[in-house]
């Protein structure tokens, strides 16, 4: 109950500052288009510590590497654990992280800022609207645009805004709609999947002791979101009722490595790039909604993501090859059959 009230005045702070600052510092709302052959580098600013919320801006890095093929890209993030993600990716010079032990380190920070500075960004691009973290980080660090959202009572300084996408339903394609500051956008100009852009020798590489026809199922999640481990036991027990050549491949939290079965196989890896090397290599992934599920479609493998209470429409996942299941009123045996149908279709 203290957290709950913790998060409720935390969230009630935020608004009145947001409120406050956005009667003084009014967002500039030109939505002119800036010239493209003046910007030669990049930093995009995503201050979070969720696996989910990073790879929900790989559709944004990949567009714009799409528009400006020769600019350097860098990007902010908030937990060095999630910073292989983006550092593999070929458009990404150089990852940079905040975690917020760092604000009990001044001198760290100072030096920092000095960096950033010192690499004279032409772009910041800050896809969240509601980020504290990010609003304040763009703020305080020099470019010569600052690109993002604005909503009325948010305060966001910025050279250049839009308003935030009310048409645009899933949270990882909203910032795509900040690419229309850069000249006439087509939906279909860019990638509407998560892509963290695997290389052929990565995914070589994460092939070993994974046999054929192999499903990975990975069972952790926050609060609500698990699913308990008996279910699991049972959905595995299904899909074997209708073939009994499937393999299923535990993949651990590093928190926990307790397998669902002793004779089950078992992958934990803590470096998140090595790891979607692995996943790469099954035939099919299924998981709730956790960011693990989001690493998978964003591996190019087939995804299978179990939805007990938030919204697929939101938070889904995005793959071609991939499928959103909402489990509410559905038996084991329905989902199994569901997940084997899906499986045979591609």
């Amino acid at each position: 109950m203290a957290d709950v009230l913790h998060v409720h005045l935390r969230k009630k702070l935020s608004n009145l500052i947001n409120s406050s600052l956005s009667k003084f510092f009014p967002v500039n709302k030109d939505l002119s288009s800036i010239d493209k052959d003046s910007i030669k580098r990049i930093l995009v600013v995503r201050i979070n510590y969720r696996i989910g919320n990073i790879l929900f801006t790989t559709p944004l890095l990949n567009a714009l590497e799409k528009t400006f093929p020769d600019a350097k890209i860098d990007m902010m993030l908030g937990a060095p654990f999630i910073a292989s993600l983006i550092e593999g990716m070929p458009q990404v010079n150089k990852v940079y992280t905040f975690p917020r032990e760092l604000l009990k380190q001044p001198l760290k920070v100072l030096k920092l800022k000095k960096e950033l500075k010192d690499n004279r960004y032409d772009l910041l691009i800050t896809p969240s609207l509601m980020s504290s973290s990010d609003t304040l980080f763009t703020f305080l660090v020099s470019a010569k645009y600052k690109v993002g959202f604005y909503a009325p009572d948010v305060f966001s300084p910025l050279t250049h805004a839009v308003p935030f996408p009310k048409n645009i339903e899933h949270e990882a394609l909203k910032p795509l709609a900040l690419m229309s500051l850069f000249g006439e956008m087509d939906e279909e100009d860019f990638k509407s999947t998560l892509d963290i852009r695997l290389g052929n020798e990565e995914k070589e590489s994460g092939r070993d002791n994974i046999p054929v026809h192999s499903i990975g199922i990975f069972r952790d999640a926050r609060n609500e979101k698990k699913i308990d481990d008996a279910w699991w036991s049972e959905l595995i027990k299904a899909l074997h009722k209708v073939d009994t050549s499937l393999h299923f491949v535990d993949i651990l939290d590093p928190n926990n490595t307790t397998a669902l079965a002793k004779d089950m196989l078992t992958i934990s890896e803590k470096n998140l790039r090595i790891l979607a090397s692995k996943i790469s290599n099954l035939d099919l992934f299924i998981c709730g909604d956790t960011g693990p599920m989001h690493l998978a479609s964003a591996s190019g493998t087939a995804t299978i993501a179990l939805f007990k209470t938030t919204s697929p429409t939101l938070y889904g996942t995005l793959g071609k090859k991939d499928l959103s299941l909402v489990m509410r009123g559905k038996s084991v045996d329905a989902i199994a059959s569901e997940i084997m149908m899906h499986l045979k279709s591609i």
